[in-house]
């Protein structure tokens, strides 16, 4: 029978500046040990970071632990996409999500630029992603919503807290809102964690005044994956995977007091992440098996 997996990464970005409150930050390989030990799938490997490894550095401990990998590109007009997909093979990754910092007025016209980046992506022999980020040409929310229209098969990277911070969406249930990231969800390829409230992009989860914001996006990522259930083949002999990138981001993402050090201990909320996407997930997964008069194997 056809399996239906989770599989969550954790973002490379996210773990500079870790440990929390520690005399000095890990290194790479432990990093990626961590990582590894802590049960993860695979790794994230964002270009764009401070601290993003070489590739040659990072590819063997990848191989080591048998880790999957996922490159973020972000493609502008002095870094083309083929500098990511070079990077990619030499990591191994198996996606390469696409952040591009074109903007162009007519959803028409970034359709083509989305259309040129899949092209060349899956030439290359890799998976591709349009991730929703700010400073893109995804980082409307209506924008985007009419670019899906005119790009009705295009895989998403659903961070959705860009939309909550850059958008200023209201905190209270709102139609116009609830209308355009169903249709986003419908287009969730891969998910990416991390809570927003309408003024900041990356909140503690575990502080109380944040509780509302974080069922919001848990009922985001839940819907998300009954979506993403829902709109898979019947044929048996397919399986599918679903990958959940915990990404909570090191400063100025991260919140600082008065002396510089961050509010919450990141690491800890990655762990927390992993938990709840995979509950999350086997609740969809057993919601999905009773709709269709069996379990989901």
């Amino acid at each position: 029978m056809s399996r239906r997996t989770l599989s969550v990464f954790q973002s490379l970005w996210a773990m500079e500046g870790l440990p929390w409150r520690g005399a000095r930050a890990w290194s790479l390989d432990e990093r990626v040990t961590r990582i590894a030990e802590a049960g993860f799938s695979g790794v994230g490997l964002d270009l764009h970071a401070r601290e993003a490894p070489l590739a040659a550095d990072v590819a063997p401990l990848l191989r080591t632990f048998r880790l999957r990998s996922l490159v973020t590109a972000f493609v502008n007009e002095r870094t083309p996409l083929a500098t990511s997909l070079e990077y990619a093979h030499t990591v191994g990754a198996e996606l390469v999500v696409v952040c591009g910092q074109f903007f162009p007025d007519d959803p028409a016209e970034a359709a083509g630029l989305v259309r040129a980046w899949r092209e060349e992506t899956e030439a290359a022999g890799f998976a591709f992603q349009l991730e929703t980020h700010r400073y893109t040409l995804t980082d409307d929310l209506a924008f985007t919503d009419r670019l899906v229209r005119e790009l009705p098969d295009v895989p998403l990277s659903l961070d959705l807290s860009h939309y909550v911070v850059g958008n200023e969406l209201p905190d209270l249930p709102d139609d116009r809102v609830t209308d355009m990231i169903g249709r986003l969800l419908a287009h969730g390829s891969s998910l990416q964690g991390r809570v927003a409230t309408r003024e900041q992009v990356q909140v503690p989860l575990e502080f109380a005044q944040h509780r509302a914001q974080v069922d919001r996006f848990r009922g985001w990522w839940g819907d998300a994956m009954r979506c993403w259930l829902r709109s898979l083949p019947d044929d048996v002999d397919t399986d599918a995977d679903l990958v959940f990138l915990c990404e909570l981001g090191t400063t100025p993402y991260a919140i600082t007091g008065a002396d510089g050090t961050e509010l919450s201990d990141r690491w800890r909320e990655a762990l927390l992440l992993k938990t709840w996407a995979e509950e999350l997930f086997a609740t969809a997964q057993q919601e999905q098996g009773q709709g269709q008069g069996q379990e989901t194997p």
